[in-house]
């Protein structure tokens, strides 16, 4: 082995390490962690709760902030919408031909 590999690892279980002692409302969420939330925050009706009951409550500040940033994503998203479906109606169809 490398030298750099050998002290990569080696910082790598030092960080482990440091992880398992902190409070478990700081600990990181691994990248799968993050993949799962943003599959149960895209579920209509259900997932939207769980968004809602994260970005509120969630003891882990990492889970909530992530939420709170989907969440804010998800109104940008609608504001969009909404504003296309209303330039749509007052222009007759023009905006949709433009996007086409």
């Amino acid at each position: 082995m490398k030298k750099t590999n050998v002290k990569k690892i080696y910082k790598r279980k030092q960080l482990r390490q440091i992880e398992k002692h902190l409070p478990k409302s700081y600990r990181p969420i691994s990248g799968w962690g993050y993949f799962w939330l943003t599959v149960l925050y895209a579920i209509p009706v259900l997932g939207w709760l769980c968004l809602l009951f994260n970005a509120i409550g969630a003891k882990n500040r990492n889970k909530r902030n992530y939420a709170r940033s989907y969440f804010c994503a998800l109104l940008v998203a609608i504001i969009i919408a909404v504003v296309v479906v209303v330039l749509n109606v007052v222009t007759n169809g023009a905006i949709l031909a433009l996007l086409a």
